[in-house]
């Protein structure tokens, strides 16, 4: 009778019917979607995806982290589904859905925010899943992520010793959680050498990147080296600057974190710290796999590379 309920088939009251949905609907149990399914297809991991699909779509970075998932997990049988969401709360309501319904095996969180409302619904229920993010702030579940201190430290530690003390920081939106490591590490790191930073949190679009890039160089102390959070973001910098009459690397030395070939094929070649989403991507994938053999504590944190020196980085100039 209560399946007859759950799964809208003929034979119960509507009393009935409404009083099993109602206490299913208390409990948060979902009809299992691989229980309704007649054929057995391979197991699939979920990803949701909060954020303006757009901006989504033209990520390089994040279809190679998705390629990078797709191509570990599938020799176990086991495919990577993604749907985009407008915001981190949508996702946590999916996610819970998702589980109660058995959808998926796994879930994937990506971009974890400093508050995120996805991790402590996931706790609760107890999901497998694997964060892409640090273990002290998504404790008690499986983490991945970049080394995003480092990454800040070794950025700001070859500017400062190319002659740089007034230092910008173009990034993400400020509530993601990797942003606030990196900058905290380049502040650190500058002020610590007698430096300053200015922080510029942005969409991580290329308009906005450009909007901050412009204030910069009205800085009255005159900010002599920008860092910004991707590789769309530093070229949309470096154009700003050449239209503004400013000579790069001269007046002003431009590093992106995360390196591409719009990073090789500008004009000057940017200087770019590393840090490849492919790499996290399988690492992820190998987490996952982990979470689901079972394996307890799964934390691993993938190293980003030297910095990559090119054309767009060198000492400032005498003012």
């Amino acid at each position: 009778m209560v399946s007859y309920a759950l799964n809208n088939r003929p034979g119960v009251s509507v009393a009935t019917r409404d009083r099993v949905l109602r206490i299913a609907d208390e409990f948060g149990w979902r009809p299992s979607a691989a229980a309704r399914s007649i054929r057995s297809g391979p197991h699939t991991v979920g990803i949701a995806v909060s954020g303006e699909p757009s901006a989504v779509a033209r990520s390089t970075g994040f279809l190679d982290f998705l390629t990078a998932v797709q191509d570990t997990v599938s020799p176990r049988g086991l495919s990577l589904s993604m749907q985009i969401i407008e915001s981190a709360e949508a996702a946590a309501v999916r996610y819970r859905e998702w589980w109660a319904e058995r959808r998926f095996d796994l879930m994937i969180v990506p971009d974890l925010l400093t508050q995120d409302p996805r991790i402590e619904v996931l706790r609760r229920m107890h999901a497998p899943a694997v964060v892409v993010g640090p273990w002290g702030v998504a404790e008690g579940l499986a983490c991945v992520s970049f080394d995003e201190e480092a990454a800040g430290a070794r950025v700001a530690t070859y500017l400062l010793e190319l002659g740089h003390r007034h230092v910008a920081a173009v990034t993400a939106p400020a509530g993601l959680h990797r942003t606030g490591v990196r900058v905290e590490a380049l502040r650190r790191t500058v002020e610590g050498h007698g430096g300053r930073l200015v922080h510029h949190a942005t969409s991580a679009s290329a308009e906005e990147s450009a909007a901050a890039t412009r204030a910069l160089l009205q800085d009255p102390l005159g900010i002599t080296a920008v860092v910004y959070d991707s590789d769309r973001m530093a070229v949309a910098g470096l154009d700003v600057a050449r239209r503004s009459g400013v000579e790069v690397p001269w007046d002003l030395s431009i590093v992106a974190v995360g390196d591409s070939e719009l990073c090789r094929l500008a004009t000057p070649a940017i200087t770019a710290m590393p840090m490849s989403a492919p790499d996290l991507g399988l690492v992820t994938g190998e987490a996952a796999l982990a979470v689901l053999d079972g394996e307890a504590d799964v934390n691993r944190l993938v190293a980003p590379g030297g910095v990559a020196l090119r054309g767009s980085t060198g000492p400032p100039s005498a003012r």
